[in-house]
Parts: structure tokens; C-alpha cells; sequence
């Protein structure tokens, strides 16, 4: 952790993401772009089919139960 008058003359707040370089002896110190993810094809379809659903007011999570079901279980003697 640098000290508070270096990180603000540096411009650097906490929690930025910093990358550092040793060129020639000297150290630099510079902003590391924040990490992307992007996303596949499917996943991006997906995505577009879920927006879709909600906008026409479906419900999209299929997994969970319907509310008062029950679920049979088979008990072993």
C-alpha cells in the first residue's frame, strides 16, 4: 500500500487495479484494464431468450418447484 500522498497525486484510489513495469531500472506504475469476460454465442442466445421471456412476462426459472408441491420420496425398511 502506497502512501495516501503518493496515491493521490498518482490519481489512484483504492481498490483500482494497478500494473507495474521495471523498463530500464525505474519502476512505472499504470492503470491494468479491468478484466472482461465475454460471453459464447449460446450464451449470449440464452441470455436473449431469458430478456424475451421476462419481457412477455413468463416465468424463466424452470427448475424450481410449484409453490404447495410435494415431492414423493421412497423410504427403506
Amino acid at each position: 500500500m502506497a502512501p495516501v500522498s503518493i496515491q493521490r497525486r498518482a490519481g489512484i484510489k483504492n481498490g483500482d487495479r494497478l500494473k507495474f513495469r521495471v523498463p530500464s531500472g525505474a519502476i512505472a506504475i499504470a492503470p491494468a484494464k479491468p478484466a472482461t469476460y465475454k460471453a459464447t454465442k449460446s450464451e449470449m442466445a440464452a441470455i436473449r431468450n431469458g430478456q424475451a421471456a421476462v419481457a412477455r412476462g413468463e416465468s424463466v426459472d424452470r427448475n424450481r418447484r410449484q409453490a404447495g408441491a410435494t415431492t414423493t420420496r421412497e423410504v427403506s425398511r
